[in-house]
C-alpha cells in the first residue's frame, strides 16, 4: 500500500512538471490532447462512446472547424446520470461560464460527444467575437 501511495505521488508530480514545463496553455497543433483537454471521471463514460479520447477529439475537431484551434483549454467533468460539464479557459486567461449537457434518453454515445464538442466550440466562438 505504501508503494502504491508513493507511485501515485510520483506520477502526480511528474504530470504537474510536464504540464508546467510545457508552457502550452492553449490548444496547439502539436499539443497532446491531455494538454488542451482534460477529462475528470472519464471512466464513467461508456466504452462504446470512445471515452475521454473521443470526447477530446470531438472538441478539437469542432474547434478546428470554427477556426478556434489554439484559443482555449477545456476541462470536462463527467457526472452522474450522463451529465457533462465543460470548464473553458481562453488563451487570454478568461474563464467562460460552465457549459452543461445531459443525455436524458440513454447512455452517452459518440454522437453525444460530437454534439457536446460542437457546443463547446460554439461557446468559445461566442466569447471570442
Amino acid at each position: 500500500m505504501k508503494e502504491l501511495s508513493h507511485a501515485c505521488r510520483s506520477t502526480a508530480v511528474a504530470l504537474a512538471l510536464a504540464v508546467a514545463g510545457s508552457g502550452a496553455l492553449g490548444m496547439t497543433a502539436s499539443a497532446a490532447p491531455s494538454e488542451q483537454c482534460q477529462v475528470t471521471n472519464g471512466a464513467k463514460l461508456p466504452a462504446a462512446s470512445g471515452r475521454s479520447g473521443a470526447l477530446c477529439a470531438a472538441i478539437q475537431q469542432a474547434a478546428e472547424a470554427r477556426g478556434k484551434h489554439g484559443t482555449f483549454t477545456v476541462r470536462v467533468s463527467v457526472g452522474p446520470r450522463s451529465r457533462l460539464t465543460a470548464y473553458v479557459t481562453l488563451a487570454d486567461g478568461r474563464r467562460l461560464p460552465p457549459l452543461h449537457m445531459a443525455s436524458m434518453d440513454g447512455a452517452i454515445g459518440k454522437s453525444t460527444l460530437e454534439r457536446f464538442g460542437a457546443a463547446v466550440a460554439d461557446h468559445v466562438a461566442g466569447a471570442t467575437r
